[in-house]
């Protein structure tokens, strides 16, 4: 446990928060600078280096409140350093001694003596602070509450205008809460309760997802290379939120059916799941590199009726004139600004804006159009983002009724349980709500 909470971890942290900060990406930086770590200590500096980036507009707030200092102005290696610290002390169980010793530690090995005493110096003043008191003194609301969940205010200001005053702290909450592991049975392999009793026998805390089918919650801590079934291919690891957008479209054997956008390949082997892999399944995807990942879990599930093609169907003449009106089923999870994903991946707070939302829409009508000449007549379409953003959910499916000609049905697979969520053909899940991922979620059909 020493190591756990050694500098070594620390330094690593700061490391990759520095990366964080040039690109605001997160996931490629912590996967790469703790590649050859234990699982444990990989686990340790995925958990503090989350939390910072998660709270981090609090974080900044506290630091500079209780310190006077501006951050902007500091070292890179001081500004994480002292995030750091201040994230463990608010939001962990290590003792503050040992937050600021150990992370003092690792700022001296990368930036010398100096700054490590200037670092020690002002974190000492973050131990008592209250950084709620502090808030409660910022007069307008907005502002308050998108410090104190750490949001930007803008996009505060717009989830508010959606969902109403009543709901919105509920949001931001359920946004910060760490995701449930969840993993979806591959029926070609195994049963429920086949998987249920094999991670029974092996210690596992598991239980079903009380409505969901073929979803199962791992409880505490694991690494997921360990958990049997793992490597044999039993399970893949899915929220319930994305699981139900292959569910929803209610795949049938013996069908054609395509899957927009779907790399990795969570959604298409849930296809093939639910239809014990008697669907043919065509997965398209514009990234090269993504697809080997989808072909990988493909392999590894034991799906045979897959055909990945790497292409923008928006653009591929030839696709769409040998694919025209074939489809008995599409499903697009369209590219999306992914805000309703943020508990998974926090730098998402900070890397988003009202012009990439816009670029997402064109992208995703353009999606819609080139789907209506590939569906059969009388053909479904399911769309899904997982998005909390009207732009990208309610206004295009107003957008394809009126422009494309679509007609919106009622989503007749929906489980009694999310039926009070649904309004007029139209679902939204919500961590806050249902403990899942934020998605939207509508069913459109080709006439006749």
């Amino acid at each position: 446990m020493k190591k756990l909470t050694g500098w070594n971890e620390r330094l690593i942290a700061i490391k990759i928060l520095n990366a964080f900060e040039k690109d605001k990406k997160l996931k490629e930086h912590i996967e790469r600078f703790t590649v050859n770590l234990s699982p444990l200590d990989r686990a340790f500096i995925r958990e503090i280096v989350s939390g910072t980036v998660r709270y981090l507009r609090l974080l900044n707030f506290s630091i500079e409140k209780a310190t006077g200092k501006r951050l902007k102005q500091q070292k890179n290696a001081v500004r994480n350093g002292l995030r750091l610290i201040a994230y463990q002390i608010f939001f962990t169980n290590v003792p503050p001694y040992a937050a600021v010793n150990e992370t003092v530690e690792a700022v001296k090995r990368l930036a010398g003596k100096k700054v490590a005493g200037f670092v020690n110096a002002v974190s000492k003043k973050l131990i008592n602070f209250d950084y709620r008191r502090e808030i409660e003194k910022i007069p307008d609301y907005f502002e308050r509450i998108s410090i104190l969940y750490s949001f930007e205010t803008w996009m505060v200001k717009r989830w508010n205008e959606f969902y109403g005053k009543e709901e919105i702290e509920e949001l931001l909450k359920g946004l910060n809460r760490v995701a449930p592991l969840f993993v979806r049975v591959n029926r070609i392999k195994i049963s429920q309760q086949e998987l249920l009793n094999l991670f029974q026998k092996a210690g596992i805390e598991a239980e079903a997802h009380p409505f969901i089918p073929d979803m199962i919650r791992i409880k505490g801590r694991v690494s997921i290379e360990t958990v049997p079934g793992f490597w044999e291919g039993y399970f893949y690891i899915q929220d319930p939120a994305s699981f139900l957008s292959a569910y929803l479209l209610d795949p049938k054997p013996g069908e054609l059916i395509l899957d927009v956008g779907a790399a990795p390949g969570g959604k298409t082997t849930a296809i093939s799941s639910l239809t014990l892999d008697r669907a043919k399944v065509i997965a398209v995807d514009i990234s090269k590199e993504r697809m080997k990942l989808l072909e990988d879990n493909v392999r590894k599930l034991g799906i045979l009726n897959v055909e990945p093609i790497v292409t923008d169907i928006q653009k591929d003449k030839k696709f769409i004139e040998k694919y025209e009106g074939s489809f008995d089923r599409i499903l697009i999870d369209a590219p999306c600004s992914a805000t309703g994903v943020i508990r998974r991946h926090p730098e998402g707070k900070w890397n988003k804006s009202s012009k990439l939302i816009k670029h997402n829409q064109i992208i995703q009508r353009n999606l819609l159009s080139s789907c209506y000449r590939l569906l059969k007549p009388g053909g479904i379409l399911l769309y899904s983002v997982c998005s909390l953003e009207r732009e990208e959910g309610e206004e295009n499916i107003y957008f394809s009724q009126y422009i494309v000609e679509y007609r919106r049905t009622i989503l007749y697979n929906l489980l009694p349980n999310l039926k009070p969520f649904e309004e007029r053909g139209i679902l939204r899940v919500f961590p806050h709500r249902n403990n899942m991922d934020g998605f939207f979620y509508a069913i459109l059909r080709k006439s006749n």
